[in-house]
């Protein structure tokens, strides 16, 4: 079992020592914008707390799952987790299946540095646990906001998953799943997908097209420019309709009659506002 020492309070100690000292008479300022040197230095240095080790190498003898145990330990215990411990834990493969399996845990704080160090590891093991957490967890939203963020970063490692379930899942999961297609490489199944996701949420017409001018497939332009047409759409389905046509290497120059549109009236009451200023 790795001992604990709470090494940002020894770092604590070191910067007292040193702004104490102040042998290079540096202001607050300078001492606070020295921070990161000091800091780094620091992790140079060898202390009887850390068995005459360096912060740097403290951890470099322990198993990947000896270091992932540590770092749920502290944080059950309300313990300071260092930097130097989560850098440990990023350079060890076999922390991988561990912190995988912290993600199931009911603390959340765990389930939140498991998933950023994952993150940092580039984890293609953990984008199933991603897309659980993403789509279907109901825990802390920063975890799931987390979650979609990593999955996106993994979208290609992802996408198999998603194209598993996407037709057998709800709207809120079907939009995040359509965003992290929309990250994808071009794949037939995706342009088929981000179609019919848009032709079937007309009311999301501003969302799902966000999702095709990302993708950047041009064959999607004729249901753009069918959706632009529609008698009913406010101003700000228009803009971004707009956007993601032109985005696409498309144009669409028809009029169109927004005068009594509340979105509209208030950019353009601005607009001439800003000019009166000048």
């Amino acid at each position: 079992m790795i001992k604990f020492v709470d090494i940002d309070a020894l770092f604590g100690q070191y910067m007292k020592e040193r702004v104490t000292k102040n042998e290079e008479n540096l202001s607050y300022e300078e001492w606070e914008n020295k921070i990161p040197a000091l800091y780094e230095e620091f992790g140079k240095q060898h202390f009887k707390e850390l068995d005459g080790k360096t912060p740097e190498t403290y951890y470099a003898a322990a198993s990947g799952k000896e270091l992932a145990d540590a770092l749920g330990s502290q944080i059950e215990n309300g313990q300071s987790v260092s930097e130097y411990l989560c850098a440990a834990i990023v350079h060890k493969p076999d922390a991988e299946k561990p912190l995988i399996a912290m993600l199931d845990s009911d603390n959340e704080e765990k389930t939140m540095y498991a998933l950023n160090l994952l993150g940092e590891m580039g984890s293609k093991e953990a984008v199933t646990k991603y897309v659980e957490l993403a789509a279907y967890g109901e825990g802390d939203e920063h975890i799931r906001e987390l979650a979609a963020e990593l999955l996106s970063d993994q979208c290609e490692a992802g996408k198999e998953i998603i194209f598993r379930q996407i037709h057998d899942v709800d709207d809120e999961t079907k939009a995040l799943f359509c965003d992290v297609l929309s990250r994808c490489a071009k794949d037939e199944r995706i342009y088929e997908v981000l179609q019919d996701a848009f032709l079937t949420h007309p009311a999301q017409a501003t969302l799902y097209s966000s999702y095709l001018a990302r993708y950047g497939d041009e064959r999607f332009l004729p249901v753009l420019y069918e959706a632009i047409e529609r008698p009913g759409i406010d101003y700000g389905e228009f803009r971004e309709l707009k956007f993601a046509i032109e985005t696409l290497g498309g144009e669409y120059e028809n009029e169109r009659d927004f005068s009594e549109d509340k979105v509209y009236r208030k950019l353009k009451n601005e607009n001439n506002a800003r000019k009166q200023k000048k």
